[in-house]
């Protein structure tokens, strides 16, 4: 294996959704989920906790295996407005780094206002529907679309873009190096 790809969760939707997309750029590549602390609450509120969550997953991914190449974090958090946000962290050995984001849409406001006031999204999600461990399969999005979209889709769009100056260097140049959460590239 040339290249090994750590990933800062073992949830399937997100380490699916990574092998899914690194399998398809990188063929050949080794992904693997690592169990790491987002270092952020259970259900981050805001940009910044949000993309601070993925940063911690990634770096800390990384750190667990000097054999990995890269690592990725995907954290997802809510906006103050109730939003649900997600957002993709990819940390390199080297010392480059990507941040991207993935889709944004309001909650229902009974749900936003529960997960704003502290309880994490997955649990008010499972006992709302019915389900068990639901963010570990469709996820918020899967619920509310009623399966059209679910958690693993939804990652796999920022997980894509965060690999765009892996991709093409020769139009990106090398990446930022780490930075405060604002998106680089």
């Amino acid at each position: 294996m040339s290249l090994l790809i750590l990933v800062g969760s073992t949830n399937p939707a997100k380490t699916d959704a990574v092998k899914h997309v690194c399998e398809q750029a990188f063929p050949g590549c080794g992904v693997r989920g690592i169990d790491v602390p987002s270092g952020v609450r259970a259900q981050p509120i805001g940009e910044p906790e949000t993309a601070l969550g993925a940063r911690n997953r990634a770096r800390a991914a990384l750190a667990s295996d000097p054999e990995a190449r890269m690592a990725l974090g995907l954290e997802g958090g809510l906006s103050e407005a109730g939003e649900l946000i997600n957002c993709v962290v990819l940390v390199a050995r080297d010392g480059r780094e990507n941040v991207t984001w993935g889709v944004r849409f309001p909650l229902p406001p009974a749900i936003a206002a529960r997960s704003l006031g502290g309880e994490e999204l997955g649990t008010v999600m499972d006992e709302v529907s019915g389900l068990t461990g639901s963010k570990r399969k469709l996820g918020a999005v899967g619920i509310l679309t009623q399966g059209l979209y679910t958690r693993a889709e939804m990652w796999k769009g920022p997980v894509a873009c965060v690999l765009m100056p892996w991709l093409h260097p020769e139009l990106y140049g090398v990446p930022a190096a780490p930075g405060d959460g604002s998106r680089t590239a």
